[in-house]
Parts: C-alpha cells; sequence; structure tokens
C-alpha cells in the first residue's frame, strides 16, 4: 500500500474551529489498518456519487489530479474539513433539545493506491486528551483502538474524469449527516428495499432448509428474526444471525445442519444484492410476517407478527389414542371463556 497523500484535522464544532495536526510517521501505519478495516467489514454499506460536481469529491478530485502539489492537497484537506465542520454545527444545533451530542473527533484524509488501484480514505476517528508519559505536558490525539472509529468513507477514484464514484461507508451510529449532507453520496440501495431483499433473502432459505425437515426450529428461527426486524433501528445482519442462529439451541435439526444454514444466510448479502447494515423499515414487511396455519377443518391459526416465546405460547401434544392437539396460551378473558367448558 503507498500513501500518496495524508492530513489530520481536529473538528472542534464546540470551538467553531478546524485545527490542523501535524502527521507523525505512525500515521501511515494506521491509515493502512483503516483502509483494511473498511473492506474486510461486513457493516461496511455501498454509495455513489451524484457528480463529479459535488464540494467533497470536487477537492478529492484535485486532489487526485495533482498528487504531487502538496499545497494544493493541505488547502483542499482545510476546505473538507471546514465542511464536515459547518455540517456538524448545524447537526449539534437541531439535536441539542434531545440532550445528545455529535461525537467529537479528529479527520483524517489520505490519497492511497492499493494494488493498482487508488482510493480516497475520510475517516472520523475519536480524539482525546491525554498527558504525555515523558514530560506530563497535556496534548490531544487519536486511539489506535478500532472501537474509537466514529465513521469512515472509502471512494474509488481510479478514473479521475468520470462522473461517478462508489464509495464504502461505515458509521457506528445512524448518522444521516455524514453521507448524506456532507459527502452528498446516494445509497446504491435504500433502507426499504435493504429491509425487504434482506427479510425475503432470509425466509426462502430458512423455507428451503428446514420447513419440510425441522418445522419447529424453522418456525422458532422465523419468529425471532421478525422479533430482530422489528425491533432493531440499526440493522445488522451478521448480529442478528448471532442472536437468532448461532445461540440457538436446535429441536429437530443436527448442529451440523445448523452451521450448515448460518453459512447459507452469511452468503445471503452478496448473493442477493443487500446490505449488511441498515435502518430497518418493518412497515414494507409488515404483510410478510404475517403467517397463517390450518390446524383443523374450518379452523386458522394466524400470528400477525413476532411472538415472545413462541415455543411456550403454543405448543403440540399427542394424546395415546393419538389425537393431536395444540395448547395456545390465553391472555383474553373473553376468548378463553367462549371455549370453556364445564364437565
Amino acid at each position: 500500500m503507498r500513501i500518496i497523500m495524508q492530513a489530520v484535522r481536529v473538528i472542534d464544532y464546540e470551538g467553531g474551529r478546524v485545527l490542523a495536526r501535524a502527521v507523525i510517521p505512525e500515521l501511515g501505519e494506521y491509515i493502512e489498518q483503516l483502509v483494511s478495516y473498511i473492506y474486510a467489514n461486513t457493516s461496511v454499506r455501498e454509495y455513489h456519487t451524484q457528480s463529479a460536481g459535488t464540494e467533497v469529491v470536487k477537492r478529492i478530485l484535485a486532489i487526485k489530479r495533482d498528487p504531487e502539489n502538496s499545497q494544493l492537497a493541505m488547502q483542499e484537506a482545510d476546505k473538507i474539513a471546514e465542511r464536515l465542520l459547518q455540517k456538524e454545527t448545524a447537526v449539534q444545533e437541531r439535536i441539542a433539545p434531545m440532550n445528545v451530542r455529535v461525537q467529537k473527533g479528529s479527520l483524517i484524509l489520505a490519497l492511497v493506491e492499493e494494488e493498482g488501484e487508488t482510493v480516497f480514505l475520510l475517516a472520523k476517528v475519536e480524539h482525546t486528551d491525554f498527558f504525555d508519559e515523558m514530560d506530563y505536558s497535556l496534548k490531544s490525539g487519536f486511539s489506535k483502538d478500532e472501537k474509537k472509529i466514529w465513521k469512515t468513507c472509502l471512494l474509488e477514484m481510479d478514473d479521475a474524469y468520470t462522473s461517478m464514484f462508489s464509495a464504502k461507508i461505515y458509521s457506528n451510529t445512524d448518522a444521516k449527516y455524514w453521507w448524506h449532507d456532507f459527502l452528498e453520496l446516494v445509497e446504491c440501495e435504500s433502507d426499504e428495499n435493504n429491509t425487504k431483499k434482506a427479510f425475503q433473502s432470509v425466509e426462502s432459505a430458512l423455507n428451503k432448509s428446514l420447513k419440510k425437515t425441522a418445522p419447529y426450529d424453522c418456525m422458532v428461527i422465523r419468529n425471532a428474526m421478525y422479533a430482530y426486524f422489528n425491533s432493531a433501528g440499526q440493522f445488522d445482519f451478521m448480529e442478528m444471525l448471532d442472536r437468532t442462529i448461532t445461540k440457538y439451541k436446535p429441536n429437530d435439526m443436527t448442529e451440523e445442519e445448523k452451521d450448515n444454514l448460518l453459512q447459507k444466510l452469511q452468503n445471503l448479502p452478496k448473493e442477493k444484492g443487500f446490505d449488511c447494515r441498515f435502518i430497518s423499515k418493518p412497515a414494507v414487511i409488515k404483510p410478510k410476517m404475517r403467517k397463517t396455519y390450518d390446524v383443523y377443518n374450518n379452523i386458522q391459526l394466524k400470528i400477525l407478527g413476532e411472538i415472545d416465546d413462541l415455543g411456550d405460547v403454543v405448543q403440540s401434544f399427542e394424546e395415546k389414542d393419538g389425537t393431536r392437539y395444540l395448547k395456545i396460551q390465553v391472555n383474553n378473558d373473553d376468548v378463553f371463556r367462549t371455549f370453556k367448558r364445564r364437565a
């Protein structure tokens, strides 16, 4: 990996200023870690630029087209940082009444060449004050801990004269200002499309793998996934799989079958074309969450959405004479009295 240009700017929205920081030798190693982290991170979302004329893209292109001009590069880095300062200040004013704060940090900018491809990195990372261990002076800097990465963007820049560029975005929070207001990017897949594709892909895979051979497991896992889709604002596909399958103790399927199912589901985002991380929009899949079972002539059991502890609420059992029943927990007094028969 060759780093062509690199810069660090502290975004101090409380003081209304951008502070330039000297580039230290260790920064190159940290930039390499950031680029590798983005490529390997399953929570990255795909975006593209609106045009080559939006402000941040225009300034990045100026650096790309004249990479040896260090003075120009630093001027453009300053202007990009100033734009981020303006957007964060505006966001902070808007969210202040909710007692929420924009995460403070430094903006790292770098033009990088990796295996013949050129990318531009923008990363917002935490910066903190600390005491120098040598002279005990108070200094500020950013952590090498990956958990302190707030926001990143990796812009693919192979052709500096095209009109559209692809971008990979990671954000630890639902911060629309980063990709929409600051970078002026466009989602390749909307949250609604991501929700719909992810749900349909998972449901299809469950039905093919479990519906006939392990129906109980299929029902329980499906219900748990419903609950995740319905409750998670920031939807993380891999986290959902961990909660609903990795930690699940099978009833009918074997551990080997569970592992095979998990592998199939992990491949779905790439195969079916949806992001691993997005904002879940349950309204677009609400009708799909409904499930109807024919339990007896002219009697159906209809499940309208996720149910806590579904396996305990609805149970099946069989009498010695072979007669089979469903036992359903009831929390509606009128319904209970309606079906109560005295001996």
